[in-house]
């Protein structure tokens, strides 16, 4: 039973096709990009990493030159050097002796030739892992506000398709491509000796099967948005929605299977008819060359045949000019078709190497020279910001100072800005107007690894290394560990407990999908091994974004006395909903509106009467109304 897909509302075809038309800009304006760097400058810098990285493999990108064409030479000249000493009327012995000589050489230059192509797949793996290494390399150490830009990500994109498209075949290409070109000209040579005419049939019917060839390649193109669209949904429905569990617990629970079934049949019948368009387009293609070939052939094969048996040629040079004949047209489409390849992979070598010419604000090396040991203090100075594709500004004109050792926090309603504050703060941004200064010297004075190393910060989206307890909690190797802070730090945190009912202790390895082995923590485990993480850090500026979200009051409370205790000799930053927990702080930022609406203690807001004071009322009510209930 074939599958027929629903008939779309006039609303879903107008969504449908406007998505397409985006999605159809984009293409062909990145169709339209010109490389910053030229397709030798791309073979050079990329022969210079290889041949640093491995010698051998880059030396087989042009080693296989000579012996391709040399081998070429092999299966030209062999038939009509045989067929031309029976001719002569050798004897069999010297016969034998010369076929056995040019067979043995054959498979000589076969054997060193496949051994350089092997070379030449594992160049373009090799150099594939060596484009991945350096993305991962350079994204690491990119500053985060360049990530967020919608060029850079562009870049990132395209920088990552050199490691999996073809920017890692560029040698091989540039390689077929001087095989092609010499094979042409030596067979075309060759040619030219019975009738020049035939080197411009030949030539001529190439061109035409070029251009039949590029009819097809703009058919293609222009319906790409359409089947990209496509193709991102159904790779939505039948991998990530699949491999996902969060989805599928949903699904199940709201009994959505047949919702999901039913769209998937949609998005599957509209692949097959993408694939069947593409289909009929490659079919309507071959059968234009395949006439093209035959009457190239035909007139080709027609004139040598005509002159062999009015005898203006021997058998032996009928073969010879026959085969260089059904090769010339080969070389010449060979040539035409790897220069779309060509310039395509010496895009893809462009754009890796504009991203990584990406250069940030900060230093590297260098600059202010920062305290250490100390508590430092933190200041913004009529400080805005807006990211990149938003609409509004987030931040408007903030200014507050964070003196040192002062424990503060910030409040306010979701969306307020208070994570992008903290990340303003840590460099993680800089601000579109106004500065941010730490130790009352611009964020952007110091390099970059000294700014990070003021700050521990116990994140709200956080990610676990799919490694040990104590590798994660130390972020280094056993070799450079302190054992002693870092268990000082996991009983400050309050996960020993949790850490010593284990049997391999902090060697637990966590992530069992990485680790067979492995244990998952809790929401509330987790906040734990990060608090200590950033406790074993041990910097001048703590930040805690939301860090008690996922335990239960005792060990909040707990944890508020930990804080408390080891937030004494640095600077502090507590981001919370519950106002409950913010008393322990000398002060407390409301943000509201973009800006710093009110600033002061507990006790000081809680008088004033403000949007703080209504705030922590509306938490207070639903307390109150919990414990009336239970009463």
């Amino acid at each position: 039973m074939t599958y027929q897909k629903k008939k779309l509302t006039k609303e879903e075809i107008a969504r449908e096709k406007e998505q397409a038309k985006k999605i159809g800009e984009d293409l062909k304006k990145d169709k339209q990009r010109k490389p910053k760097y030229k397709a030798v400058t791309c073979f050079k810098w990329m022969m210079g990493l290889l041949w640093k990285d491995n010698k051998s493999i880059a030396f087989s990108a042009v080693a296989v030159i000579p012996l391709a064409i040399i081998l070429y030479g092999f299966n030209l000249y062999l038939t009509p050097t045989i067929i031309g000493m029976f001719e002569q009327q050798k004897s069999f012995g010297f016969i034998a002796l010369i076929i056995a000589l040019l067979l043995v050489s054959q498979l000589v230059f076969r054997i060193i030739k496949d051994y350089i192509d092997s070379k030449r797949v594992l160049m373009n793996s090799l150099f594939g892992n060596l484009i991945s290494v350096k993305l991962f390399a350079k994204k690491q150490d990119m500053e985060d506000y360049l990530l967020l830009d919608p060029e850079i990500c562009k870049k990132e994109r395209r920088a990552w398709n050199s490691s999996s498209g073809g920017g890692a075949e560029l040698p091989g290409k540039i390689g077929n491509m001087a095989v092609n070109i010499i094979c042409f000209f030596l067979f075309g040579s060759i040619i030219a000796t019975l009738n020049p005419f035939i080197v411009v049939l030949l030539v001529g019917c190439a061109v035409a099967n070029f251009f039949a060839r590029k009819y097809k390649t703009r058919r293609d193109w222009r319906g790409s948005a359409k089947r990209d669209l496509n193709w991102r949904k159904m790779n939505y429905m039948t991998y990530d929605l699949a491999r996902d569990l969060k989805p599928g617990k949903d699904i199940r629970l709201f009994a959505m299977q047949d919702y999901v079934e039913e769209r998937t049949k949609d998005l599957i019948a509209e692949n097959g008819a993408n694939l069947t368009e593409l289909q009929n387009t490659q079919t309507f293609v071959q059968i234009v060359a395949s006439t093209i070939n035959l009457l190239r052939d035909g007139l080709a094969y027609g004139y040598l045949l005509y002159n062999a048996v009015h005898g203006n040629m021997t058998a032996a040079e009928f073969t010879l000019y026959f085969g260089a004949i059904s090769q010339l047209s080969n070389f010449f489409i060979g040539i035409v078709g790897e220069i779309d390849g060509l310039l395509a992979s010496a895009l893809q070598i462009s754009d890796f190497r504009e991203f990584l010419e990406i250069k940030g604000a900060f230093k590297r090396t260098g600059g202010v020279e920062p305290k250490r040991g100390v508590p430092v203090s933190v200041e913004f100075r009529n400080v805005s910001y807006k990211y990149p594709e938003g609409e509004e500004t987030v931040l408007e004109n903030i200014s507050f100072k964070i003196e040192s050792g002062e424990k503060i926090a910030l409040v306010g309603v979701n969306g307020a800005g208070k994570t992008t504050l903290v990340r303003l703060m840590c460099g993680l941004l800089l601000p579109d107007e106004g500065e941010v200064l730490i130790d009352g010297k611009n964020v952007l004075e110091y390099n970059l690894f000294d700014l990070y190393d003021f700050f521990s910060v116990v994140p709200q989206e956080y990610n676990l290394l799919p490694s040990t307890i104590a590798e994660n909690v130390t972020v280094c190797d056993e070799s450079e560990r302190d054992t002693v802070r870092m268990n000082e730090a996991i009983k400050a945190a309050g996960l020993w407990e949790k850490v010593g009912s284990l049997e391999k202790g902090a060697d637990t390895p966590l992530e069992n999908r990485w680790n067979p082995d492995g244990v998952r923590l809790s929401g509330g485990e987790t906040q734990k091994l990060l608090l200590a993480r950033s406790l074993y850090r041990s910097s001048q500026i703590m930040i805690l974004d939301e860090p008690t979200s996922a335990l239960d009051p005792i060990a909040e409370d707990e944890m508020y006395r930990q804080y408390t205790k080891t937030a004494a000799n640095c600077t502090s930053v507590f981001i919370s909903h519950r106002l409950a927990s913010t008393r322990f702080c000398d002060r407390i930022y409301l943000l509201d509106g973009k800006r710093l609406a009110e600033c002061g203690t507990h006790e000081e807001l809680m008088a004033s009467g403000g949007t703080y004071r209504m705030m922590f009322d509306v938490q207070s009510e639903y307390y109150k109304e919990v414990e009336s209930e239970k009463g």
